[in-house]
């Protein structure tokens, strides 16, 4: 018991995270949208910047995405179709697994989250069918996003697991070396910040046929051609021994996650994962909302827009970069994690900078080690930089006066 999952143990772990913010009014606020990622509390009017956004291109409010949403659900008169997509579908729902094909040149099939995508995807790879009818060693990244890691004991009944350190490479070479084939879980860009080592695990895909399964959620649409993220960027486009799933509510704008199964075309694994993996064989899929908002991301993608927003989202993140020292500093990413030490420190500062108008949500044990909390950011092309000026004068300031920070050495 207990070989990879503990739900008891971790909630009792987590316990004082969570009763923690909600004490200091930094959980569960109720807001009214006021757009961009601007908002105000219900209960007392206060107005702040959301520094924790995922919208990384503000997408999630571009009004040709919301009338789109709305045209959709117009057009086919239902919000789902309430039956398995085996039986039916809507005809929108075709039309944007077409266009996010023929968008980042892959074989994408849709679901109703990125977590479900991992769902659907994990247990095919370690069964063996994408690696041929071998189950590989299933490598987990140690910081391998929890919808992958919560996986594994799916993924055990079907395959050897084992955990390596953060992107270490010559622990998954090593690997390599011993078993005939090898399949690695992890991220694209990492949710604390950092990203996949792409140039060694091409290197290591190309000498060993070592197998990838990435989590792109947080690089698809911020980076590469036609926001092809980090992992397609590197590689040029995919290929046998890759999958991708990704989030599609993030930088994407819409709605729902993805998988991308391999080359266009793949036509074998699109019907295996239709037919055999458990989401899939069900009813879970995007909303018919959700899907019109996606075909109209798909042709935002495909635009001189994109390279737009791109350009303003990479200029906030130079802006920012400039003002406050972090690890990812010159990374081109939008994920920053400021470091402050004890978890007291990191829950005033927050508290604070909630007060002045910027939510900073804390992040500390068990998401982050003990003794390392911090503030994790997200920065936004729809950001202007007076905000990011002067939340990062606040943030300067604020820790200049917190000696907690100061004794853990920040």
């Amino acid at each position: 018991m207990h070989q990879f999952l503990n739900i008891k143990k971790s909630t009792r772990i987590s316990a004082d995270f969570w009763n923690v913010t909600r004490d200091a009014g930094l959980f569960d606020l109720v807001v009214a949208g006021l757009g961009d990622g601007r908002h105000r509390v219900l209960a007392d009017g206060h107005e702040f910047v959301n520094m924790a956004s995922y919208s990384y291109l503000g997408l999630d409010t571009h009004p040709r995405l919301v009338q789109a949403a709305a045209e959709a659900l117009l057009s086919e008169g239902s919000l789902n179709t309430s039956s398995s997509r085996r039986t039916m579908r809507f005809g929108v729902l075709r039309d944007a697994e077409i266009a996010l094909s023929e968008l980042f040149d892959v074989e994408a099939v849709t679901v109703n989250s990125c977590a479900t995508a991992a769902w659907t995807s994990l247990p095919l790879v370690a069964s063996g069918l994408f690696t041929d009818d071998v189950p590989p060693l299933m490598v987990f990244d140690k910081s391998a996003h929890f919808c992958l890691n919560a996986m594994k004991p799916n993924v055990a009944d079907e395959a050897e697991i084992t955990t390596i350190p953060h992107n270490d490479i010559d622990a998954l070479e090593d690997l390599c070396k011993r078993h005939r084939q090898v399949a690695y879980v992890g991220d694209g860009v990492y949710s604390i910040g950092g990203q996949a080592p792409m140039p060694e695990l091409l290197r290591l895909q190309e000498k060993y046929g070592l197998f990838l399964l990435l989590d792109e959620a947080h690089g698809i649409s911020t980076v590469g051609q036609r926001g092809r993220g980090v992992v397609l960027e590197a590689m040029g486009g995919i290929n046998d021994r890759t999958l991708i799933i990704t989030s599609l509510n993030k930088g994407f704008g819409a709605s729902g996650g993805a998988i991308f199964l391999g080359r266009r075309g793949s036509q074998m694994r699109f019907d295996t994962a239709l037919r055999s993996a458990g989401p899939l064989m069900w009813s879970q899929r995007i909303n018919t909302a959700g899907l019109g908002a996606l075909l109209a991301s798909a042709e935002l993608h495909a635009s001189a827009e994109l390279t737009e927003l791109q350009d303003r989202l990479q200029a906030n993140i130079a802006l920012f970069d400039s003002l406050v020292e972090t690890p990812e500093r010159g990374d081109g990413l939008p994920i920053r994690f400021v470091q402050v030490g004890s978890e007291e420190a990191t829950v005033a500062l927050s508290q604070d900078l909630l007060r002045a108008g910027f939510s900073a949500p804390p992040v500390f044990f068990p998401i982050v080690g003990r003794g390392r909390a911090g503030l994790r950011l997200m920065l936004r092309a729809n950001m202007t930089a007076v905000e990011i000026k002067e939340f990062c004068e606040l943030l300067t300031t604020l820790r200049r006066r917190e000696p907690a920070a100061a004794d853990a050495g920040v």
